[in-house]
């Protein structure tokens, strides 16, 4: 499937205003002149711009052709689900992050992903809540990252 650069480029810019959003609502670090949204409205601000140059070029270079183009596009319905998981998840993540927590959304997104790329369930089961916990504590307590454990909150330090 070909997406036409008209498409994909506002969606980029679409999705760099969805993480400035989020990153206004990160908390801020006591002590430093700048806060955790710094890095995130970067990236989103990148997105934005990214996003403004493809649909630019689209519109200039692509008019007269479709949008869509399924010609091509011959992929397992399993690979249109993790897509769909992966972006939805973070769009999801954004507006969820602080209240649910940050492991509590990591488990569950990264083994709604790992299923949907035909993982085991006993490695998902197993690998998932590792692999993350190992990140939070690594962030939190590590490099003092704060993240926020959620309805967690109680269970973990």
């Amino acid at each position: 499937m070909k997406i036409s650069d008209r498409i994909t480029g506002p969606a980029l810019s679409l999705f760099g205003a969805v993480v400035i959003v989020g990153a206004i609502r990160l908390p801020t670090v006591p002590g430093v002149r700048f806060g955790a949204d710094l890095m995130p409205t970067l990236i989103g601000i990148g997105f934005i711009c990214l996003g403004a140059g493809i649909a630019l070029g689209g519109f200039l270079v692509q008019r007269g052709r479709s949008l869509l183009d399924f010609s091509e596009w011959k992929v397992p319905l399993r690979n249109y689900a993790a897509a769909i998981w992966t972006l939805g998840g973070l769009v999801v993540g954004v507006f969820l992050f602080q209240s649910v927590g940050f492991p509590l959304i990591g488990i569950i997104y990264m083994a709604g992903l790992m299923l949907l790329m035909r993982a085991s369930v006993a490695t998902t089961v197993i690998v998932s809540p590792v692999v993350v916990l190992i990140l939070y504590f690594g962030f939190s307590k590590g490099l003092m990252v704060p993240l926020p454990a959620g309805i967690l909150g109680g269970i973990l330090p």
